[in-house]
């Protein structure tokens, strides 16, 4: 249950994630769509989601199998997921579908043109490292590095399948976005984004004050010490008791002939 609750979060990352028209492949999406080449468009889009897929992968395999084992992976996800998602909702939020130009018109458009382009954005790599982040701020973390093959699979899934919406969107009204209805479900999204940020900021202040019980594994990491202490201590500050002693008539033979009886304590 939980891969599939990382999948489908992944998914709606990828999904949700797309839909302002602000990069250089949505922008080549919609000028070639407003052209009516539907085809390029499509292509263009999926090819970029297939490179955006490796980025969330190898970014949840580096945060699973190099962060996930320290301690504070736990606060340091809530302040970054609070961070990101908050800063992220309120752009959204306040967002305004602009005309852009796009500056790869001439290019063909091909699946390889929208994985390059994509493949070259290394800041994709920050903004689904946030991704994983929020999964870990919610007790979302896995112990295992190959979950990443069906993450990534899903956030590109999610990308592939807006750009293939918005395709078949710009063919249903004959290349003319419909802006007003875009902005506003922009709009709703960073709303609830800002959410988001806001609660894992509420759980970071709770974190600060004593409960840390998520992720499992790093809330054992943090309670082993202070809990081994409280035992020990609980150990010698016990009253103490009279050992009582017990013995039975047989025991090991004497080599004088007798046997000595066995005691326990």
């Amino acid at each position: 249950m939980r891969i599939l609750a990382v999948c489908l979060i992944s998914l709606a990352f990828g999904f949700f994630g797309s839909m302002p028209l602000a990069g250089p492949i949505a922008v080549m999406v919609v000028s070639r769509a407003s052209r009516r080449h539907y085809p390029e468009a499509l292509h263009i889009g999926l090819g970029a989601a297939g490179a955006e897929g490796v980025y969330a992968g190898v970014a949840f395999w580096t945060f699973t199998s190099l962060l996930a084992s320290y301690p504070l992976v736990v606060p340091v996800s809530r302040g970054v997921t609070a961070v990101v998602l908050t800063a992220l909702g309120v752009r959204f939020a306040l967002w305004k579908q602009h005309d852009q130009k796009d500056k790869y018109e001439r290019k063909a458009g091909t699946w390889l043109v929208g994985f390059s382009l994509s493949a070259i954005n290394p800041t994709l790599l920050i903004t689904w490292s946030a991704a994983v982040a929020f999964l870990y701020s919610k007790g979302l973390g896995m112990s295992s590095g190959l979950v990443a093959i069906p993450f990534g699979a899903c956030a590109g899934a999610g990308i592939a399948a807006w750009f293939a919406i918005l395709v078949a969107i710009l063919r249903k009204f004959e290349g003319k976005l419909p802006v007003a209805v875009l902005n506003w479900t922009i709009r709703v999204l960073g709303v609830g984004l800002v959410g988001l940020g806001v609660w894992s900021a509420v759980q970071l202040v709770q974190w600060m004050q004593g409960d840390r019980g998520t992720p499992a594994r790093a809330a054992v990491s943090l309670c082993s010490g202070p809990c081994s202490r409280r035992a020990t201590s609980s150990t010698q500050t016990s009253p103490s008791r009279s050992p009582s002693t017990s013995c039975s008539g047989t025991g090991s033979r004497d080599p004088r002939g007798g046997s000595s009886p066995t005691c326990s304590i």
